[in-house]
């Protein structure tokens, strides 16, 4: 028997510092290893229990290229920051996920845990 995996999500846990601010840079490619053109993509990440998003962010506020702080384009470079504000939260362990969508396609990306350290 054969299986199709259609999942390319990575799970990476990520752990932060309470009322610390942090960067998050990420380059994401294909397959091959060639940058993903995210010029036509909504970018999100959040932070997240089973009740509540904590730290949303995406390419409109919080998420923008890595060379010269611009929109997401074929690079694939993206910085993720992450305020103190936004890391005044209780510390423990939540989710995370950074999620690529446009229109008729939605990719969770990246996936995991999202500890907060106490300061």
């Amino acid at each position: 028997m054969a299986t199709i995996n259609t999942d390319i999500a990575q799970k990476i846990d990520i752990i932060a510092r309470e009322n610390n601010s942090a960067t998050i840079n990420l380059i994401i490619s294909d397959e091959n290893n060639v940058a993903f053109d995210l010029s036509e993509y909504t970018i999100s990440f959040k932070v997240f229990d089973d009740s509540e998003n904590y730290i949303e962010k995406t390419n409109s506020s919080g998420i923008t290229a890595t060379i010269a702080g611009g929109v997401p384009d074929s690079t694939g470079k993206i910085t993720i920051s992450i305020s103190e504000s936004d890391l005044s939260i209780i510390p423990g362990v939540y989710k995370h996920k950074l999620i690529l969508s446009k229109t008729g396609e939605t990719k969770t990306w990246m996936y995991g845990k999202f500890k907060i350290n106490n300061d």
